[in-house]
């Protein structure tokens, strides 16, 4: 694809953030032309928030059709990685099993049923039926669950570094321990970034901070949009005999808990969620009684598990739980992907796509972008 002329491709553009959405839309960038790409990252290796800290779980059957849209795609890649791929990137395609209770059933089918439209492969399943494919949840109230087979767990660090590696060898530049301290505006427009070693003139910035774009969205004057980072606990046991490694991942919507295995024991999770400073690294210890509380209730057989390590990663979320992706309408130059939250890893390849295009395009208009931050204007 080569839509741009000589002058785009030479814009300089600067991406904050090494995560997942950084890393995707510098990959994408790059491969689509842009001849002039930086990548900062104010820590010393990239993934060491969000990007790294999350269950690695595709997942692609979601309550919003916007967001269901770019999983969809994103899933695609991921089991297919291009040809030229520089990193081996394990993919373990179990399948997942979304459980629901007879109330919460009829939503979670119809979220199956348009991803079933649009390809992704769904099937509802009785509870009986599920317990006989992973016996350790007899004893779960749900009524049932939608099977989705092509679902999965992906190894998070080496995907990342196969768009950061794709990204430098199409020409970006990574920079790593690198902390934005001023963006400079003059007349509306950014055109400088500044760090604590150097300034770099840029012709676009991206916002893929995380938890820290609406820190980065201050420094540029731009609309402050509204993100709230959130806190989120995962738990590991020890290694467990009688644990499948191929069991699929087992989320049950409506008592909010879920399991996969994870290094010959389970990775779980009570989908806890609080309001969290990302300048603060916390690892609750009162989240593990919710974490017993909800398996003693709700799934007897997994009582009593010996939790080996623990950790919390944070997800940031908008008020409305969708993106923002898209032109400021403020300030000229500056760009939004962030809001990502807990999305990231899936989606991570189709918004950097969507997010590339609406740069290298030079795409101003915010009215076929229904994740523009425009609508907190």
């Amino acid at each position: 694809m080569d839509f741009m002329d000589s002058k785009n491709k030479q814009k300089t553009v600067v991406v904050v953030g090494a995560g997942f959405a950084g890393a995707a839309i510098a990959f994408h960038l790059t491969r689509l032309g842009m001849e002039r790409v930086f990548v900062l990252e104010r820590e010393k290796f990239p993934g060491m928030h969000a990007s790294g800290k999350n269950a690695a779980m595709i997942r692609q059957v979601v309550p919003n059709k916007l967001i269901s849209d770019l999983a969809r795609g994103g899933a695609a890649f991921l089991r297919n990685l291009p040809l030229d791929w520089p990193v081996e990137t394990k993919f373990e395609q179990n399948g997942s099993f979304f459980l629901a209770s007879k109330k919460d059933s009829v939503k979670i089918q119809q979220d199956g049923a348009y991803a079933k439209q649009y390809g992704t492969l769904t099937e509802w399943w009785p509870i009986e039926r599920i317990i006989e494919f992973v016996p350790i949840i007899e004893g779960s109230p749900a009524s049932g669950g939608l099977w989705c087979p092509t679902d999965g767990v992906i190894d998070i660090h080496s995907l990342m570094q196969g768009y950061l590696r794709c990204a430098v060898m199409n020409g970006a530049e990574l920079k790593f321990s690198s902390t934005i301290n001023n963006i400079v505006v003059h007349h509306g427009r950014v055109c400088a970034v500044q760090t604590e070693s150097e300034e770099i003139p840029v012709d676009v910035v991206i916002n893929a901070a995380g938890a820290w774009a609406p820190e980065l969205g201050r420094l540029a004057g731009s609309l402050s949009v509204p993100l709230t980072p959130y806190s989120r606990h995962l738990f590991v046991t020890k290694p467990l005999d009688w644990i499948e490694s191929k069991w699929p991942i087992v989320w049950d919507i409506s008592q909010e808990i879920y399991f996969r295995p994870e290094s010959g024991g389970l990775l779980l999770c009570p989908c806890d969620e609080e309001v969290q400073d990302p300048n603060i690294t916390k690892n609750d210890p009162l989240i593990l009684n919710m974490l017993a509380e909800k398996v003693s209730r709700f799934y007897p057989r997994l009582s009593d598990l010996p939790i080996l390590r623990s950790w919390s990663g944070l997800r940031t979320l908008t008020p409305d739980r969708q993106f923002s992706v898209g032109w400021d309408p403020c300030v000229e130059g500056f760009f939004w992907l962030a809001g990502l939250g807990g999305h990231g890893v899936t989606v991570s390849y189709s918004v950097g796509l969507l997010a590339a295009s609406l740069i290298v395009e030079g795409n101003k208009s915010q009215s076929t972008n229904q994740f523009s931050p425009s609508r907190f204007h």
